[in-house]
């Protein structure tokens, strides 16, 4: 597609219209006069001799001279926007990027639709898809999704496949979403851009779809059918150029993770001559130097930190702990975990006897569910058995 710097016939003289060449958009007036609209305009001069009327010059209809007259040209414009970048974690699936198409010209258009991909992205989105809807009208992305939606049910379309989009009226909006899934390999601030071009293309006449829009040239003709402007801005390079008759958006998808490390450690509390109960609710440090004799108590903490630079909140945080079988269940408590409702510790009776006695172990299992951790928060559980 190449430029054409005019905007309508006739424009001989000072306009209201301002256009603005070298690689910007036209700026887009309010109400745009549709393609193809003839204007005329007349006028009547009144004039006298030594003080007597004569007759008068009218350009009118009942005039003896013809009024000026241009034609409308047709503005190709259109403006790719992105609604918002997306927070994804690594492994979520269908996560989606929304984008509106908007025909900022003069007169009915469709659209091809392409993706384009950056070289500065840090991990790529996998199975993209994309659907559109056709803005009922209201300029508010309301798809039918079974509640109430007016824009319709999505339109499946296939870059460089599907071919052209819906008709699209002056001023009117395409919605596109765009479908991907995230790596579970994604880290913590990654990104992947997507960029969406629409170019422009004539509208479907009966059966036959719209071929790409071309700029007129030979120079400005006033009269008889509207000539082709491509006064579109630029978006994302090198996607698309101004003046081009396309133009597109980037929406991104950032990995928001949680980056949680967790460790677990044994110490003897108390070296011997206590029972089970008193083993798990004395406070306190313990004995000095104890050693791991048949009737100490030991105390096991199992710690989880969702490291401060982190930009998501772990949740559904799930430990288990099965202990082993020289050991008897004496008390265990938790601290530092968040979650709403608040997380459940659940563990076996208080002197119950981890002997397996069937394979796998299931007597002696300490449970920690429905746990959350914000960036930077540390939770522990803390379990205490005697040795058997």
């Amino acid at each position: 597609m190449t430029n054409l710097g005019k905007l309508s016939k006739g424009l001989l003289c000072a306009s209201a219209l301002s256009l603005f060449m070298g690689g910007n958009a036209f700026a887009a007036p309010l109400n745009l006069t549709p393609a193809g609209t003839n204007v005329q305009n007349t006028f009547t001069l009144d004039y006298q001799v030594s003080g007597v009327d004569q007759p008068t010059i009218d350009t009118g209809t009942s005039g003896t001279n013809t009024p000026t007259e241009f034609t409308v040209d047709r503005l190709i414009d259109l403006t790719v926007d992105s609604t918002a970048d997306s927070n994804v974690a690594p492994g979520a699936t269908g996560e989606t990027l929304e984008f509106s198409v908007t025909n900022t010209g003069n007169d009915t258009q469709a659209y091809d639709l392409s993706l384009f991909d950056p070289t500065t992205d840090t991990f790529e989105a996998t199975s993209l898809s994309v659907l559109y809807y056709v803005d009922d009208g209201d300029g508010i992305f309301d798809p039918d999704t079974g509640s109430g939606g007016t824009d319709g049910v999505g339109v499946p379309y296939v870059p460089g496949t599907t071919g052209p989009t819906a008709d699209i009226a002056a001023d009117g909006i395409l919605w596109v979403v765009v479908t991907g899934d995230i790596p579970g390999t994604a880290t913590d601030g990654q990104t992947d851009a997507i960029v969406l071009v629409a170019d422009t293309l004539e509208p479907t006449t009966g059966s036959t779809p719209g071929a790409p829009v071309v700029a007129d040239t030979g120079g400005n003709t006033l009269t008889g059918a509207a000539e082709n402007v491509l006064g579109d801005g630029s978006g994302t390079a090198p996607a698309d150029a101004a003046n081009a008759g396309d133009h597109s958006a980037t929406g991104t998808f950032i990995i928001a993770a949680a980056d949680v490390s967790a460790s677990k450690s044994v110490t003897v509390f108390l070296e011997d001559g206590v029972d089970a109960a008193t083993c798990g609710t004395i406070p306190g440090t313990g004995d000095t130097d104890p050693l791991s004799i048949p009737g100490s108590c030991v105390e096991y903490v199992i710690s989880a930190t969702n490291a401060g630079t982190a930009s998501a909140t772990a949740t559904a945080i799930s430990i288990s702990d099965f202990l082993p079988e020289e050991l008897i269940f004496a008390g265990a408590v938790t601290s530092g975990f968040g979650g709403t409702p608040a997380p459940t510790l659940s563990t076996p009776a208080v002197g119950t006897d981890c002997t397996i006695t069937t394979a796998p172990q299931t007597t002696c299992e300490v449970t920690l569910t429905g746990a959350e951790l914000a960036p930077g928060a540390t939770g522990t559980v803390t379990i205490r058995a005697l040795v058997e």
